[in-house]
């Protein structure tokens, strides 16, 4: 028997799980979408008003023409006057009466552009207060303005103290040469003479660079853009904040999808059942509505029985026998084993419908001497304990005598035995299997021509599909898959004579699949 430790077979991954899930999915999706959407209602909205300033080119500036200038010196002193402008210094000596603001709240709510080629700077300020955002934003332009006048002041006043030192000295020395042209030799004296010159034309030079830098002064800026009205606009996370929560919930449902898989570790596909070496042999495709409402689809279940029906009379050779077995313990192939061996009736086939459990429930037979008196009683034959259905060509061995009973007898070689004796008589036989995983089930199974292994999607356990392969080699018959969906309810339909096949399109001689069977015993 194959160990439940044991599990192979891949695991779905990617969108292929999120399909799976499509519910959860959707649920958590939903869920983060609201919450990203309250989360983006909560958030307060915001006004911001802008400020311009135009700089002035000024003693000490970078904007002074010279020589050397270049456009992008330029560009990366304008930089410079934008961290000025949002520094502690300048932010420190804004006021606004009323408004209790600290400079790490006017730095968390100031932005200061440069615009590309120009000398403006943008200063921009955001609050939860239009009034406040105007009245701050005005407030920093004029506190920078302030400061930036005051760094020229300075700038001006040392130079002019320079030039006013040199030019004390320049008087010193002019006096010194003054007196001494008059001592001396002749030449002592000339020297003495030109030296006087010359200092009384630095004297002059420097009389005029102190005029210059008195009467020079120009304003360091001015604003020409007052605070504009403040606009309100919303935070850039309380706009992404419900695409953010969708994907937070796609990503939280992909995990719940994925530990769940891990948890229950059962089919989900028929990518796994052919992954575990089984021929799938039908399907059940039911529509997405049907999916979602976890309703059975009548007509792709009726569909997927048909197909199967025809596939094994297509098979070459035919399979006498064919055994419908649960996967494993605690699911039921009965149902599927009525509408089987009712379709091959239907089709124009002689059956039997051999049941090894239970008395019959959808079809209306009474129970009576069955399997297990047959298997007993040697000398009974199973012919004689047929039971006729409202089917003219199908009749049914009922199960007979007690379940602790009937797991006494279901040995292989006595099961064949019936078996033969029924498909002697021109009989198509279709036997109702236990589970695999049991001996009982292996040992139906091992006496019929073919086995078709029932798979419930997101019901069959993974591990009960390991290690088929090698048991269908081991019992000697060949096994094929009939896949059916998690929420299917097999029920047996009313039995009307003749075929259906024209209505459906599905003959025998248009299915092109061939199944594996046992050669004919």
């Amino acid at each position: 028997m194959p160990s439940d430790t044991v599990n192979p077979l891949p695991r779905p991954t990617g969108v292929a799980l999120l399909r799976r899930h499509l519910a959860l999915v959707t649920l958590f999706v939903m869920l983060g979408l609201l919450g990203g959407w309250y989360y983006s209602g909560s958030v307060p909205t915001t006004y911001t008003s802008t400020a311009r300033v135009l700089i002035n080119p000024s003693v000490g500036n970078p904007f002074v023409p010279s020589a050397t200038a270049v456009r992008q010196d330029e560009l990366t002193s304008m930089e410079t006057e934008a961290q000025v402008a949002s520094s502690v210094e300048v932010l420190s000596s804004v006021h606004v009466p009323g408004v209790d603001l600290t400079t790490g709240a006017l730095q968390r709510g100031l932005q200061v552009v440069v615009p590309p080629n120009s000398q403006i700077l943008q200063m921009s300020f955001t609050a939860g207060d239009a009034t406040v955002a105007q009245a701050v934003s005005g407030a920093v332009a004029k506190a920078y303005l302030a400061n930036r006048t005051r760094r020229f002041d300075e700038v001006n006043s040392g130079r002019i103290g320079q030039v006013e030192d040199q030019t004390t000295r320049v008087i010193s020395d002019l006096r010194t040469a003054t007196a001494a042209s008059h001592r001396g030799t002749d030449a002592a004296r000339s020297f003495q003479s030109e030296l006087a010159t010359a200092l009384r034309n630095e004297l002059v030079s420097l009389r005029a660079q102190r005029t210059a830098l008195e009467t020079g002064a120009a304003p360091a800026g001015s604003v020409i853009s007052p605070a504009t009205r403040p606009a309100p606009s919303r935070s850039l996370a309380g706009m992404v904040a419900p695409v953010g929560g969708a994907l937070a919930g796609l990503a939280l449902a992909y995990a719940v999808a994925a530990a769940m898989e891990r948890m229950r570790r059962v089919v989900r596909s028929s990518a796994e059942v052919e992954a575990a070496g089984l021929q799938i042999a039908a399907a059940v495709a039911p529509r997405r509505r049907a999916r979602l409402g976890r309703r059975t689809d009548p007509a792709a279940l009726d569909s997927a029985v048909r197909r199967l029906r025809s596939a094994v009379l297509a098979s070459d050779p035919r399979p006498a026998s064919v055994a419908v077995a649960p996967a494993a313990t605690g699911e039921s192939a009965a149902e599927v084993g009525e509408l089987l061996s009712a379709s091959f009736a239907r089709a124009g086939h002689r059956a039997v419908l051999v049941r090894t459990s239970g008395p019959a429930t959808s079809s209306g037979l009474a129970v009576e001497e069955g399997l297990t008196e047959v298997l007993v009683h040697e000398r009974l034959s199973a012919l004689e304990v047929l039971l006729p259905t409202i089917e003219p060509l199908l009749c049914v061995l009922p199960a007979g005598g007690s379940p602790g009973q009937m797991a006494d007898v279901l040995v292989t070689d006595r099961v064949r035995t019936v078996l033969d004796a029924i498909e002697a008589a021109g009989n198509l036989v279709v036997v109702e299997s236990p589970g695999l995983d049991t001996i009982e089930g292996e040992a139906v199974t091992g006496a019929a021509t073919l086995g078709v292994v029932i798979v419930r999607l997101g019901r069959t356990r993974r591990s009960a599909l390991v290690g088929l392969s090698a048991q269908a080699a081991r019992i000697g018959v060949p096994l094929v898959a009939l896949v059916l969906n998690r929420h299917d309810v097999v029920s047996l339909p009313e039995l009307v004579a003749g075929d259906q096949d024209a209505a459906h399109g599905t003959t025998g001689a248009g299915v092109a699949r061939r199944l594996p069977t046992r050669a004919p015993r």
